[in-house]
């Protein structure tokens, strides 16, 4: 009788024994970790098997940590997309608004272009009938919108030449007043002291003719003062100019030296003042009520400032688009309008001819009344002696004497 092994079970299967088992699970589980064929995945596992985790614990905390992380995460996209939420309607906002400002821009600079082409052909029809002072006013204006415009600054020359015949005036779109003919070798102390002593003297145009040249030679050198004076000179210069009559460029000195500092109240009204003179200059003989709009303000502010072209005060143009726009009420046979604008004129001037008009507007709008001619009773006895009769007076009538009735001497 055969002895079976003893690892061999009773089906003939053969079990290795214990030594042989571990060998063979250690070379096929490197690192000596225990190699099991067919797990049982129904057991619970509460051993602790070498390089597992204890118990779970382990396992569970990663998995928490896993858990908390997914949460997390969540609300950080949450938060992302509110923020690329808000900054998307931010950003359209702003290029809406951008879209916007561009939009109004474009259309007045447009506009600009029309007004600007729509001037210089009234400016030709201007020099066409010699009214060089309106053709000025409305090349300004172009060479203001654009100063590419085509033709506008030859034309503008030929005007300056018909104003100034003898005289060659500063252009009024120049930057700076010209420079000297010579280079000045001068150090820049030298420079400075001459600076200082022309604006002691109220040499404002020297004073600013030595700082561009101090400028062209050291730009840097005491900087802050010499910005200081150059606020000084121009701001003084354009005074002095618009006092003399050049409108134009006092505004344009006294707009330079605003870049160097704020401008005073008494230098603000004096080019406003000069503005509303242009503007009125712009209308005259064009649109009587425009030009007594401007001629009004600046007659206001500086009623004796003048253009240098033609000599009026701001006043003596304020009486005379009065008369004009009265005028046109006349026209409109609308005489009661027209006489508040003979009154605000003729005090400040008027020819005899004027007075006589506006006198005779008068009457138009208030016709004088025609009185009640009183009649004596005695030498009109009519049929109704009364229609004649003053009210509350008493009437006395006297009987009349007749022929008829004769009364001897001694009869009474």
């Amino acid at each position: 009788m055969n002895q079976q092994p003893p690892n061999m079970n009773q089906n003939g299967s053969f079990t290795p024994n214990n030594q042989q088992q571990r060998n063979s699970q250690q070379a096929q589980q490197p690192y000596g970790q225990q190699w099991n064929a067919a797990p049982n995945f129904n057991s619970a596992n509460t051993g602790n098997q070498p390089g597992q985790p204890q118990n779970g614990k382990t396992q569970n905390k990663k998995e928490a940590k896993t858990k908390k992380k997914g949460g997390g995460s969540l609300a950080g996209y949450i938060i992302l997309g509110i923020f690329l939420m808000l900054a998307l309607a931010i950003g359209g906002g702003f290029l809406g608004y951008n879209a916007a400002i561009s939009a109004r821009q474009s259309e007045y600079t447009r506009r600009s272009m029309m007004a600007a082409a729509e001037q210089y052909q009234m400016a030709i029809a201007d020099i066409e009938q010699g009214k060089y002072q309106n053709a000025k006013t409305r090349l300004d204006y172009v060479i203001e919108v654009d100063g590419n415009y085509p033709g506008a600054m030859e034309t503008y020359q030929q005007v300056i030449l018909a104003l100034y015949p003898t005289a060659s005036p500063t252009p009024v779109m120049t930057a700076t007043p010209a420079p000297t003919a010579t280079k000045d070798t001068r150090g820049e102390e030298e420079m400075f002291q001459t600076i200082q002593q022309a604006l002691y003297s109220s040499n404002w145009e020297y004073a600013i003719s030595v700082i561009n040249a101090l400028r062209d030679k050291n730009i840097d050198y005491r900087g802050l003062e010499v910005d200081g004076m150059y606020y000084i000179a121009l701001r003084n210069y354009g005074i002095q100019q618009i006092n003399a009559g050049y409108l134009e460029n006092g505004v344009y000195n006294i707009t330079l030296s605003e870049a160097f500092g704020p401008i005073d109240a008494q230098a603000n009204s004096m080019r406003d003042a000069a503005r509303a003179y242009l503007s009125g200059a712009g209308f005259w003989e064009i649109n009587w009520s425009k030009a007594l709009e401007y001629y009004s303000n600046a007659a206001q502010v500086m009623p004796n400032i003048f253009d240098r072209a033609t000599g009026l005060t701001a006043n003596q143009r304020f009486a005379e688009a009065s008369f004009n726009v009265a005028n046109e009420y006349v026209a409109r046979e609308d005489y009661c309008g027209a006489i508040a604008y003979y009154n605000q004129g003729l005090p400040i001037s008027g020819s005899e001819y004027i007075q006589m008009t506006a006198t005779a507007v008068y009457l138009e709008c208030y016709p004088p009344q025609e009185e009640p001619v009183y009649t004596d009773p005695g030498t009109d006895a009519g049929t109704n002696p009364d229609a004649n009769t003053p009210p509350d007076e008493e009437i006395y009538w006297e009987q009349p004497v007749t022929d008829d009735i004769y009364f001897a001497p001694g009869t009474f």
